[in-house]
């Protein structure tokens, strides 16, 4: 019988996924990192600077859509590349009008996305930890 997408995405990512998840897990916390940096300045009246903060937030989602776009669920991804539009869209318009509360919701989603992935690699982390080589991953 021949594995499913899923079992050869986690088997390739055992493998060869290490570094690759490490990156993802980087992407996650540099998005909320840079959307966070964006909401301090807001608060701080620094308009200038927190727009550098959400475009640099804009680029790192692009980079994460890029990296989860070969998970092994089609509709999945579908739904992904819906969400990193509303993303982009969002981040597009607090570029505009930058919104406090529409990036509090932005980096909570991101987080729940965020939680999701680790779901989803949760074999990959339990075989990373049996060999005694584990992945950063965000408690």
């Amino acid at each position: 019988m021949a594995a499913s997408h899923y079992t050869r995405y986690v088997q390739s990512m055992v493998a060869h996924g290490g570094k690759r998840a490490s990156d993802i897990e980087w992407l996650f916390t540099s998005i909320d990192g840079s959307l966070h940096f964006a909401q301090q300045r807001l608060i701080a009246d620094e308009r200038q600077r927190a727009l550098v903060s959400l475009k640099h937030a804009k680029n790192l989602c692009g980079f994460l859509k890029k990296a989860l776009g070969d998970l092994p669920d089609r509709k999945l991804v579908r739904h992904l590349e819906e969400f990193f539009l509303y993303v982009d869209t969002s981040i597009d318009t607090s570029l505009r009008l930058p919104l406090d509360n529409d990036l509090s919701e932005m980096r909570a989603l991101i987080d729940e996305l965020h939680h999701g992935w680790q779901h989803l690699i949760s074999p990959i982390r339990a075989a990373a930890s049996d060999s005694q080589a584990p992945l950063s991953h965000k408690a």
